[in-house]
């Protein structure tokens, strides 16, 4: 039998993606039609035109790394439905891809350059290794580091113990982050086609 409470639930989520969907539509009327106004624009030189259509793309998805050429070639990939949520997450590797251009200066093909791909990615796993190894550590070692300071210091358990809490928080946090980069470079090799 379904419960209540997830009736409720789901009736309220269907509320917010109404509404989220009906923001992003917003979002990129106004996107479209700023990149209109600005292609029809003949004062603009090259070099402001260029700076403009980024600007539209950054606002667009949030993401200063994001430019109009990477906004537009997720646009233009029948592939992807979102492009600007792809965009940023591919443009944070920018340095990892090969870019083929045509004609126009717009990107036609987007791939990963393998050698510095396996570097990112060894270096993220590797990361996220060693600092699961240092948290697996000092949790299993806390109660003697924890012991030693007060002894050697002469600074309050209690007050080591809550700085000692923190401190392997701030690990875990750093831990979530490694895993967070390995997973979206992971994630990379699909969404670069």
């Amino acid at each position: 039998m379904i419960e209540i409470t997830k009736l409720i639930e789901l009736y309220i989520n269907r509320k917010d993606k109404f509404k989220k969907a009906d923001e992003r539509l917003s979002r990129r009327q106004e996107y479209f039609k700023g990149i209109e106004l600005i292609e029809a624009n003949k004062d603009l030189n090259s070099n402001e035109k260029r700076a403009l259509l980024n600007s539209a793309a950054q606002k667009l998805t949030g993401s200063g790394l994001v430019t109009f050429e990477f906004a537009d070639y997720y646009l233009r990939h029948p592939s992807f439905i979102n492009f600007e949520i792809i965009s940023p997450m591919v443009a944070f590797w920018d340095q990892m891809l090969i870019k083929t251009y045509d004609e126009k200066q717009k990107i036609i093909k987007l791939e990963i350059n393998r050698v510095k791909y396996v570097k990112e990615i060894a270096s993220a796993l590797f990361s996220s290794l060693f600092m699961a190894i240092v948290i697996f550590i000092f949790v299993r070692n806390g109660n003697q580091i924890i012991n030693y300071l007060s002894d050697n210091f002469y600074v309050s358990k209690s007050f080591l113990g809550l700085a000692y809490l923190l401190f392997i928080l701030l690990l875990v946090g750093l831990f979530i982050l490694f895993n967070f980069i390995f997973l979206t470079l992971s994630d990379l090799k699909r969404l670069v086609k």
